[in-house]
Order: structure tokens, then C-alpha cells, then sequence
């Protein structure tokens, strides 16, 4: 009797434990098949199968904001309009008579004025002789009066905004403020204007950089900027509020290591360039660079294993995507396991050679990287892919294609230091008129436009 219960007992805990694998297949189905309704745009049952092998793989993008994103439109500003009011006397047609009764059809129209006129200041300071100094002092300057020189504030920052925030060149820079505000400004002067208003924002600068270093998730990139003909260097480091890029002759990891500091600390999005594998920060390493490198490899070589391995990686991914979109429905156990068969289909991913030597790369890339290509599943917020710094250093590149880069070292970090004052706005809580106004300083004031790396 004593046995028979006892193995009653047994297979009980068994069938408890069978159950509760049960629960968790379950909550993890429920899951997935909740994620992919999202997918398919909330269509429970979806497009047949055959329809979804015939669909493009790439189809093209709608137009307008994506479902859920605030919608844009045209706006009037809100200044009060001037009313013109267009009277009938005869029908403008036939010239016959009109009725009596009428209303009004507004065509309200925004214009620019033919021509702005500068205006012009004369700040005059009274002197006087101090006999304790025993010298002749004058009064101090006001607020919206720079230091020195006969540009306003107003102009020197939007010389500046127009030279690193669009990307004009300095001779049409010229141009356009001699025929828009009948200022004129010689294009021989206008770099360093430029330079002066950069120095004003060196320590913002440093703020900004300082505050990416300590931000719990950052990215990372760079791009090639030439100086005086030479090659140089554009790292961006990007956060979802401040933007910094710094400008330096290198490529080499002595650049993130200084800028993101130590000891570590968050998580560093990044692709897999090897001066950002040897930081010591956690990291993500970016899906999408991988995937291009599996789409060119089989676009490239058309082999079997080229293209099975394309297929194998971007579903591992779709399967990442849904974990992460479903961790908030899923237990910290079931979570682990999910996360623990994606880490297992990477393995075999990676595992054996191929007879093709791109393949072999990419099976060596995901070997080397595995563990970096699942943070994002197990710290929220971070992005599996980088394409923030992808976004932030695109406008930095868009200028280098019209300017061809910078022609001294002083003019490549001036536009660093404005570039990322003028995309860190938000975060910044002021217009880059009030930024540049409440960092005025001095000539001798000044900091000078260094190197941030260590001597």
C-alpha cells in the first residue's frame, strides 16, 4: 500500500510539473500569436501562406506619417492677417445684375516681405576717468551686445546655423545676407565668425558629451571627414535626447574610450567595428549591419549556403523581435527560456565551416558577437539595431558630400561643436539664438578648439 502511494506521489509531482510546462508553452504562444496579429495589421487570420511567399521583399513605403505618429500639415502663423476685401458690383462673366444676398470666400496667403532691413545699433559707452584706478573706464556692455566686432548675435547665429545646421557654403552664405537683410558680410571673414560662435558653446559642448557618457543606453559612429585634403575622422555619440559629434585625426578606439570614459557604464549600441569591441561597456551589436552583410553576401556569391544563411539569420531576428515586443506579457522564466532557444539557434547558426569563404566570415562574425546581438532582450529600452546613430550622423555626411570637408582642424571642430548644439535643441530646452546669447564671452574668455584627446 505504502508503495502504491508512493508512486502515486510521483507521478503526481510529474504531471504537476508537465502541467506547469504546459502553462508556459501556452502564455508563450499566446504571445507570439498576439505579436504577429499586431504584425499583420490586426487581422487575426492574416494572408494565406501562399500569398506571403508572393509578397515582395521589399514593397514600397506608403506615403504619409506611419499609423499612430502625429500627422503634419500646413499652418498658418499666428500673426494677424491684413483683410483685403474684393467687392462685386456686376457679375465678372456676363456683367449682369447680382443678388442681394452674399458672403465671403477667404484665400488667406502667407508671404515674405520684399526686403528686410537690418537693423542697426549703437550701443554708446560713456567714459570717464577713475582717479583710484587712475585710468579711463568705460561702461560695461548689455546683454545683446557682442564683445567685440559689429555683428549682431542674432547674425553671427544664423550665419552659424546656415553654414553646420543646412550645410550652405560660406560664399552663398554671403550672398544670402547681402540680398535677404542687406548685410553685407565678405566670405573671407565669415569662417571666423563661425569660429568665434563655437568657442561661445564649448562648454556645452562638454556638457553634452558628458551627459551621453553617462546616459544607461548610447550610440555610436563614425564617418570619414577630410581636413585639408587629409583624412580625419566625424564620431558621433547619440542618446534619445542629446547628440555630440567630435572631430579627431583617428579612427582608433582611444577616441570612445575617452569620450564614454571609465569605468563603464549603460549599454553602447554599436556595429561591429573593432575599436568599439574592445571597450570595456556592455553592448548591442547592430542586426541590421548583419543582415546587409548576409544580403550582399548572397546577392554577391548566389550560393546555397549564402542564401540559406541569409534566411536562417533573418529569421533568428524576426524571432528576437517578437520576444522582445512580448516581454511584458511573459514570466522571467519563460522569458530566460525564450531567450536561451534564440541564443541556441545562433549557436547552430554559427557552427561548422562553409565551403564558401563569405559564409565562413559571417558564420565567424556571429560567433564572435553572439552574445552581443541579444542584450536588447534582456535590457529594455535598448534598440537592436543602430539606427539612431545611423540618423544623427547623416545630415554630418550630407554636409562632407557638398563642402568635401573642412580646410583646417579649427574648422572641422567648429562645425562639430555646432553640429551638436543644433541637433541636441530638445534637450537643450532653448532656441540656438538663446544658446548663443547665455554663452557670450569674452576674446579672452575664450577656450580654445583642442583636441579631447589626452596628451
Amino acid at each position: 500500500m505504502e508503495s502504491e502511494v508512493h508512486a502515486l506521489r510521483e507521478e503526481n509531482a510529474r504531471l504537476r510539473a508537465r502541467v506547469a510546462d504546459l502553462e508556459a508553452l501556452v502564455e508563450r504562444l499566446c504571445a507570439r500569436i498576439e505579436i504577429l496579429e499586431k504584425q499583420l495589421a490586426g487581422k487575426p487570420g492574416g494572408p494565406p501562406p501562399a500569398a506571403l511567399e508572393r509578397m515582395p521583399e521589399s514593397a514600397p513605403k506608403p506615403r504619409g506619417r506611419p499609423k499612430g505618429h502625429p500627422g503634419t500639415s500646413w499652418s498658418l502663423p499666428a500673426v494677424p492677417p491684413e483683410v483685403i476685401e474684393l467687392r462685386l458690383t456686376d457679375c465678372p462673366e456676363c456683367g449682369g445684375p447680382l443678388s442681394r444676398w452674399h458672403d465671403f470666400q477667404d484665400h488667406v496667403v502667407v508671404d515674405i516681405p520684399a526686403a528686410i532691413a537690418p537693423l542697426v545699433t549703437n550701443y554708446r559707452h560713456e567714459r570717464r576717468y577713475c582717479r583710484r584706478c587712475r585710468k579711463t573706464v568705460r561702461a560695461p556692455g548689455v546683454a545683446d551686445e557682442p564683445p567685440h566686432g559689429h555683428l549682431g548675435l542674432r547674425l553671427l547665429a544664423l550665419a552659424a546655423e546656415l553654414k553646420s545646421g543646412v550645410g550652405i557654403p560660406f560664399t552663398k552664405i554671403s550672398g544670402l545676407l547681402q540680398r535677404l537683410f542687406q548685410v553685407r558680410v565678405p566670405r573671407s571673414t565669415l569662417p571666423a565668425l563661425v569660429g568665434r560662435v563655437s568657442q561661445w558653446l564649448v562648454p556645452t559642448h562638454r556638457a553634452l558629451l558628458r551627459t551621453i557618457a553617462a546616459a544607461p543606453v548610447k550610440h555610436a559612429d563614425e564617418t570619414s571627414w577630410p581636413v585639408d585634403g587629409k583624412n580625419g575622422w566625424a564620431w558621433a555619440f547619440a542618446t534619445a535626447d542629446a547628440v555630440a559629434f567630435v572631430m579627431e585625426p583617428t579612427r582608433g578606439a582611444i577616441v570612445p574610450k575617452t569620450i564614454l570614459g571609465t569605468p563603464a557604464a549603460g549599454v553602447l549600441v554599436c556595429d561591429d567595428y573593432s575599436a568599439y569591441r574592445s571597450l570595456p561597456h556592455e553592448q548591442q551589436a547592430c542586426w541590421a549591419h548583419l543582415l546587409n552583410e548576409a544580403k550582399v553576401v548572397a546577392g554577391v556569391t548566389h550560393q546555397p549556403a549564402a542564401i540559406r544563411m541569409r534566411q536562417h539569420l533573418r529569421g533568428i531576428y524576426a524571432e528576437a523581435e517578437i520576444v522582445a515586443a512580448a516581454r511584458d506579457t511573459l514570466s522571467p522564466r519563460v522569458l530566460e527560456q525564450e531567450i536561451a532557444r534564440i541564443d541556441a539557434l545562433l549557436v547552430n547558426a554559427c557552427r561548422g565551416r562553409s565551403k564558401v569563404s563569405e559564409v565562413t566570415h559571417l558564420k565567424k562574425r556571429v560567433k564572435r558577437r553572439r552574445h552581443a546581438l541579444l542584450t536588447f532582450l534582456h535590457r529594455p529600452g535598448v534598440e537592436p539595431t543602430n539606427n539612431r546613430g545611423e540618423r544623427v550622423i547623416r545630415p554630418l555626411v550630407l554636409v562632407r558630400k557638398v563642402s568635401g570637408g573642412s580646410r583646417s582642424w579649427d574648422g572641422a571642430r567648429a562645425h562639430g561643436i555646432l553640429a551638436s548644439c543644433l541637433q541636441s535643441l530638445a534637450h537643450l530646452k532653448a532656441s540656438f539664438d538663446d544658446l548663443v546669447r547665455n554663452h557670450v564671452t569674452l576674446p579672452h574668455r575664450r577656450p580654445p578648439l583642442l583636441s579631447i584627446l589626452p596628451t
